[in-house]
């Protein structure tokens, strides 16, 4: 590899697959924590937090390996795009559903859409120019 651009996307990509791996493993061994933080203050969706809680960090974790080994990119896309792409929407329905304020949830969402500004750059950087994420 004597190109500095495929290194830069490599290191780009594989780093944050890791880092979307850890963090949803991360998540999975402290679930309990977890579990009620993502249900709290969501009112009549409670239970769909809970429900999500468990199934969240494994989309993170699938889709981060899948980054980090190069296959299937398609499906590491979909799961690690809504993965991050429910956590601004679950933490800005606390205030209108719960009686979380803004203030708080904010720095949260905040955080997610810099997530979601990475994972744009790394799809983009590991899919084909036609928009396609199959290998040719």
């Amino acid at each position: 590899m004597k190109n500095p651009k495929t290194a830069m996307k490599m290191v780009t990509i594989v780093s944050f697959g890791l880092s979307l791996l850890l963090v949803g493993v991360a998540h999975y061994m402290t679930i309990g924590d977890f579990v009620m933080m993502v249900s709290d203050s969501l009112g009549p969706l409670s239970m769909l937090g809970t429900i999500w809680a468990y199934i969240l960090p494994g989309l993170m974790i699938v889709g981060g390996a899948l980054f980090v080994v190069g296959m299937y990119k398609h499906i590491a896309a979909w799961c690690s795009g809504i993965a991050l792409g429910s956590i601004p929407v679950g933490m800005l329905l606390k205030p209108v559903l719960g009686n979380a304020g803004l203030g708080e949830v904010m720095p949260f969402a905040i955080n997610a859409f810099v997530w979601l500004l990475v994972y744009v750059f790394v799809v983009k950087m590991c899919c084909c120019c036609g928009g396609s994420c199959e290998k040719k």
